[in-house]
C-alpha cells in the first residue's frame, strides 16, 4: 500500500454529523497509489497524468490532509483527564470554591488546632496567602455570588455561636446576620445569584431548616419546615432554584426547590449519604459527595436527578467538590495518605 492511501485509510473519525475529515480535504478523491505498476484505465482521470504528477498529486494531497487535521486538532482545547494536584502542604481543608474569574480558589484551612482560616490560592502564582490576614476568630464555609461580586461566610463570635458576615468583593462590609443567642450557629451560607438575599441552614425547635434572610438579616423566614436536618443549600444561576440536602426520609438524600420553597422534590434514593449539592454554573448538572460506594466519593448527577456518575475513585476520601466556571471540573478535597490537599479533575461530558 502507498503511503498516500494509508493516509486516506487511516483518517481519525469525524464527530457525529459533520463530514469526515478525507471529504472535506477531497484526498480519496485525487489519491492514487504512487507505487502501483498498474495502468490507469483509458477512460480515468488518472490516464492523463504521468507517474510523476501521479507522485506530486498523492504528496500534494497528503500534504493538504495533515494540515487540516493537524489545525482541527489545534482548534479543540484539551483538558486533562487525569486530576491535578494544587496544594502540597498536607493541612485539613474545606468548602474550596472558584472566585475572581477563576483566577483565585478560596478555601478553609485549618491554620492551628484552635482557628480555621480562610485562604486563597492564586492559581498562576502558586500562591497561598490568608483571605483576611487579621482575623483572630475561627471562619468557615465562604459562598459566593454568582457574578463574583460579593461573599458571605461564617464566623465563630462566641462559645459554640456562629453569625453569617456578608462582604464585597473588595473586602467591604454589607451586612451581617447577627448569631442567635445561646450555643447556636449558622450553617453553610449561599448568596442569591442577585445579591440580595442569603440561604442558610439553623437548627431550632428539634430540627434543622433552611432560611433566607436579607444581607443584614431583615425578612427572615424558612424555606423547609421537615423532620430532620436540612443542610446545605445552594443556588441555580438563574436563581429560580436552590439544591439542599435533607435526612427527612431516613438519611440524607438530594433535593431541590424553588427559590421561594415551593415545590420541593427529591433527587436521590440512596441507601447513604448524599450531601453538598452544587449546581454547575450552565444548570445542567449538579456535583455532591456520595457515601455510596462505602467512603466519600464525588458524584455529578443531572439537575433533575436522573445519571447519576461517580468522578473519583479512591479508598481515601474525595469531598467538597465545587464547579470550575467552565462547567466541566471540579475542584474538591482529597485525601491521600491522610493528608488533605485540593485537587483539579475533570467533570466528564455530560
Amino acid at each position: 500500500m502507498g503511503c498516500c492511501n494509508f493516509f486516506c485509510e487511516n483518517l481519525p473519525a469525524p464527530s457525529t454529523g459533520s463530514l469526515s475529515l478525507r471529504e472535506r480535504v477531497g484526498v480519496r478523491a485525487i489519491c492514487i497509489d504512487a507505487t502501483s505498476s498498474q495502468q490507469p484505465s483509458p477512460g480515468g482521470c488518472a490516464a492523463t497524468l504521468s507517474r510523476r504528477a501521479r507522485e506530486k498529486t498523492c504528496f500534494g494531497s497528503l500534504f493538504v490532509g495533515l494540515f487540516v487535521l493537524l489545525a482541527s486538532l489545534v482548534a479543540v482545547p484539551v483538558r486533562s483527564a487525569e486530576p491535578q494536584q494544587l496544594t502540597h502542604d498536607g493541612r485539613l481543608k474545606q468548602t474550596p470554591l472558584f472566585c475572581a474569574a477563576a483566577r483565585e480558589i478560596v478555601f478553609v484551612e485549618m491554620n492551628d488546632p484552635t482557628l480555621f482560616q480562610l485562604r486563597r490560592l492564586v492559581l498562576a502564582a502558586g500562591t497561598n496567602e490568608p483571605l483576611h490576614p487579621q482575623a483572630t476568630a475561627s471562619e468557615f464555609e465562604p459562598a459566593w455570588s454568582a457574578d463574583g461580586e460579593c461573599y458571605a461566610f461564617l464566623r465563630l463570635k462566641g462559645v459554640l455561636t456562629i453569625g453569617i458576615t456578608i462582604r464585597d468583593k473588595t473586602g467591604a462590609d454589607l451586612g451581617e446576620i447577627p448569631a442567635e443567642p445561646g450555643f447556636f450557629g449558622y450553617r453553610s451560607p449561599a448568596v442569591s445569584p442577585d445579591r440580595t438575599r442569603v440561604a442558610y441552614a439553623f437548627p431550632l425547635g428539634g430540627a434543622q431548616q433552611i432560611y433566607v434572610a436579607g444581607l443584614k438579616g431583615e425578612g427572615r423566614r424558612p424555606l423547609t419546615d421537615s423532620r430532620g436536618i436540612n443542610n446545605w443549600p445552594h443556588y441555580s444561576t438563574d436563581g429560580l432554584r436552590i439544591a439542599f440536602s435533607s435526612s427527612r426520609d431516613g438519611n440524607y438524600e438530594l433535593y431541590s426547590m424553588n427559590a421561594d420553597g415551593t415545590d420541593q422534590v427529591r433527587l436521590t434514593d440512596s441507601p447513604y449519604q448524599d450531601i453538598r449539592p452544587r449546581f454547575s454554573p450552565d444548570g445542567r448538572r449538579m456535583a455532591f459527595t456520595s457515601h455510596r460506594d462505602g467512603n466519600p466519593e464525588v458524584y455529578v448527577i443531572n439537575s433533575d436527578g436522573t445519571s447519576p456518575r461517580r468522578i473519583t475513585n479512591h479508598p481515601e476520601r474525595d469531598d467538597y467538590p465545587a464547579w470550575h466556571p467552565n462547567s466541566q471540573q471540579l475542584v474538591m478535597v482529597s485525601e491521600r495518605e491522610g493528608k488533605s490537599d485540593l485537587w483539579l479533575v475533570d467533570a466528564g461530558e455530560e
